[in-house]
């Protein structure tokens, strides 16, 4: 995944890097039908009007962003994410120091996207999303295609996802709570704010040491 640390736990700061009277971009990842970018940008830094293609995911990791889109205003904070519609004009300004993770699909014959789950311009929560269920684990998917998905998970204490593989890396972003991580043989304990990525092929197992929420980016090789 792009510029990733592999397998180490790492935080916003590593995520989305600010710098000052700058903006920053960060690669995640790139295919022939989507791209994932993070942005660091200084308090009043500004991203001038784009288009979307298909869609536009705008996830508000820290600070505020003020999202102008089609001519309306909104106002975005840390925790927050906003879905841009095909054809949505739009800019980006900081309010604050502030840094986003953008998941931009691209508009072509082939791509099918499922996103179904997401009201289009509407500034939501993403932790609301979804809600931890006495003793149980539950998911919600937000993205699916071949080689993108996103979903939300949220698991209660003790719960656990058991050791399996996946054909893709995939970015564990914890949202709310501490998650015990074990990759191949190794532990790691992840905590609201944090991420790691979990490579492809390489078994992985997730316990909730207390009851927490992910967003889970499994990015899978294209055909």
């Amino acid at each position: 995944m792009g510029d990733l640390p592999i397998k180490t736990v790492f935080g916003l700061e590593e995520l989305a890097i600010i710098l000052p009277d700058q903006i920053v971009s960060t690669a995640i990842a790139e295919a022939g039908a989507f791209d994932i970018t993070t942005f660091g940008l200084d308090e009043k830094e500004s991203i001038s009007t784009e288009i979307v293609g298909q869609a536009k995911l705008i996830y508000c990791l820290e600070g505020r962003l003020e999202i102008t889109a089609n001519d309306v205003i909104r106002e975005l904070e840390a925790g927050f994410m906003i879905l841009l519609g095909c054809g949505t004009r739009h800019s980006i300004k900081a309010k604050t120091k502030a840094s986003f993770q953008q998941v931009h699909i691209y508009q072509t014959e082939e791509n099918e996207f499922m996103i179904n789950k997401i009201p289009h311009n509407e500034t939501i929560r993403l932790a609301e999303q979804i809600e931890i269920v006495p003793n149980r684990k539950t998911s919600k998917s937000l993205v699916q295609h071949k080689t993108l998905t996103l979903t939300l998970f949220a698991l209660d204490a003790g719960q656990q996802i058991a050791r399996h593989t996946a054909t893709g890396d995939a970015l564990v972003q914890i949202l709310e709570g501490e998650a015990l991580i074990t990759i191949d043989q190794t532990d790691y304990t992840v905590k609201a704010g944090e991420s790691i990525v979990m490579p492809a092929e390489i078994p992985h197992a997730l316990e909730a040491v207390e009851a927490f929420k992910m967003l889970l980016t499994v990015v899978k090789p294209g055909e």
